[in-house]
């Protein structure tokens, strides 16, 4: 982007107006995102962040380099798409049910995020009232530097449990769509992580597209792997709701 203009361009429109904040969402390698801040004057770049993805694209080092250059962070996927905020594994809700202090799923979440002090904005997704709600009365609370040690150690052992049950990190993003077989891979790995994540077994063939989209159809020509932000293993894990699923 930087051989083809792009820093010229956006030297241009904050000089008529068009523009005047530039900013950048990223999605890609750790090893990217500091030559990125330091490629131009920011106003701020956009991350994904939360308790479960501190070493994920950008992640936690990524938000301090950015911080400590000044450039504001927002962050996307504070709840990692809702995963962190319902139907928690059992042995990751009793590490958070064990302690004095009661907060929901969703709150910890929230609170890991606004913990940062380099955190400028949490884009938390709400589609009901009494999430708008919870979320203000969380952020009330919510400030840089408010949990404790022993509260951020509890994070450490939720990410350790939840590491070890997730088959597949997807973000369901899309990038892999249309594949050419007609698989409808964020949906294959959805159920691929319901049967190996949650407890509860019914979620086996939650969402699963048993005839037209299953893992089965995959030919194993690679194009998903090289669309997928996350890198996944995608021909692989085909294999392997193949062989659950059946089909």
């Amino acid at each position: 982007m930087r051989d083809l203009g792009v820093l010229e361009f956006l030297d241009a429109a904050r000089a008529d107006g068009r523009v005047r904040f530039p900013a950048f969402s990223f999605h890609g390698q750790a090893v990217d995102f500091p030559r990125i801040i330091d490629a131009y004057d920011w106003a701020f770049g956009q991350i994904q962040f939360n308790y479960m993805d501190v070493d994920y694209q950008a992640g936690h080092a990524g938000l301090r380099y950015a911080a400590d250059r000044s450039v504001g962070v927002v962050v996307m996927e504070p709840i990692k798409g809702g995963k962190l905020a319902a139907n928690l594994p059992t042995d990751v809700m009793r590490i958070f049910d064990g302690t004095t202090v009661k907060r929901t799923p969703a709150e910890w979440a929230l609170r890991y995020v606004w913990n940062e002090p380099g955190v400028s904005l949490a884009l938390s997704g709400m589609n009901a009232m009494e999430q708008v709600l919870e979320n203000l009365a969380v952020a009330e609370q919510g400030v840089a530097g408010s949990l404790n040690a022993d509260e951020l150690a509890l994070f450490d052992e939720a990410r350790r449990v939840m590491r070890a049950r997730i088959k597949a990190d997807c973000t369901a993003r899309r990038y892999c769509q249309p594949c050419p077989s007609a698989v409808e891979i964020p949906a294959v790995l959805a159920s691929l992580n319901a049967a190996t994540v949650w407890d509860d077994p019914n979620q086996w063939l939650a969402g699963y597209p048993h005839v037209k989209g299953g893992a089965s159809l995959c030919s194993e020509c690679g194009q998903c792997e090289e669309m997928c932000p996350q890198n996944l293993p995608i021909r692989d894990l085909m294999k392997e709701a193949t062989a659950l699923f059946g089909c």
